[in-house]
């Protein structure tokens, strides 16, 4: 059984996420970004993009668990009690919500899949990544002559190619005009937050990097990249250091990541992440819609 959640159930929904937000930094980040979703909303752009509609499974009055739509287009939880008893339910309270992706914790994924009947077969990404962690008290830097900066709305237009490039990369996405326009919306998003960073040599930029999810004490390291031409240099790993080091000052004590490849799990393993288990991602592009599938 689930229910919807409402405002007076934040405390609850925090304190039941805060021993996991390992694996629920986009939900308990979104929630502190944006909080709950006013009204229903089955296409993504409806709202905020990161604000949310919650559901919560709950046993003797605790919470056990909580299923949510991001106005984006993306299905976030954290649910480690989740069975296929739940199924119906999730299926029910979803459908016809349009569905760029989900990612999260492998079993749980793994139940969020069965449950919405994804059809992955279709996925332009399907994949398990290494989920990384690391307390900033054993953060190293690596040595180099470049330093970072925060990003300035000069630096959007060239940011924003990076992005997207990024993105057909590692994500399979198109380079369309629909996927350029939201690359374009998710950097002005950070560099409003002043969550996004450029790594600088000699006047020009070599990297960037950026907080895709912040809370007081630990912070989820994301849009990582270096031009192809640019890399092997350590630029990515001395920006992603850079960067938490400057956290650290402002009160943060831990951050995770998770690695798109074997050679940024070893650029972060250098200054210090270690391994705690998988997570999958799991995106469509172009999304569906659920139920229909």
């Amino acid at each position: 059984m689930l229910r919807r959640a409402t405002e007076a159930d934040l405390p609850a929904i925090q304190a039941f996420l805060a021993p996991r937000v390992a694996t629920s930094m986009f939900l308990s980040g979104n929630l502190r970004d944006q909080g709950l979703t006013g009204t229903e909303t089955a296409h993504a752009g409806a709202g905020h993009r990161k604000s949310m509609t919650l559901w919560l499974s709950e046993a003797e009055g605790a919470i056990t668990g909580v299923i949510g739509y991001a106005a984006a287009g993306y299905v976030v939880f954290e649910a480690p009690a989740l069975t296929s008893l739940q199924y119906p339910a999730i299926r029910n309270a979803l459908f016809g919500r349009y569905l760029l992706g989900l990612n999260g914790a492998v079993d749980q994924v793994a139940h969020l899949v069965a449950a919405l009947e994804l059809p992955c077969h279709s996925a332009v990404m399907d994949e398990v990544e290494p989920h990384y962690h690391l307390k900033l008290t054993e953060l190293s830097i690596p040595a180099g002559d470049c330093h970072l900066r925060p990003a300035l709305a000069q630096d959007l237009p060239l940011l924003a190619q990076w992005r997207m490039a990024s993105e057909v990369e590692i994500l399979g996405a198109r380079d369309s005009a629909e996927n350029q326009a939201r690359a374009r919306a998710s950097l002005e998003e950070l560099l409003a937050a002043d969550r996004l960073r450029v790594l600088e040599l000699d006047g020009a930029a070599v990297a960037m990097t950026n907080f895709n999810a912040a809370l007081p004490a630990i912070v989820q390291v994301g849009g990582v990249y270096t031009p192809p031409d640019l890399r092997g240099m350590g630029y990515a790993r001395r920006a992603v250091a850079l960067h938490l080091a400057e956290a650290q000052e402002t009160g943060v004590t831990e951050a995770i990541l998770f690695a798109a490849n074997p050679a940024a799990a070893r650029a972060y393993e250098a200054i210090g992440f270690a391994p705690i288990g998988g997570y999958r991602i799991v995106n469509f592009d172009p999304g569906i819609t659920l139920g229909e599938t």
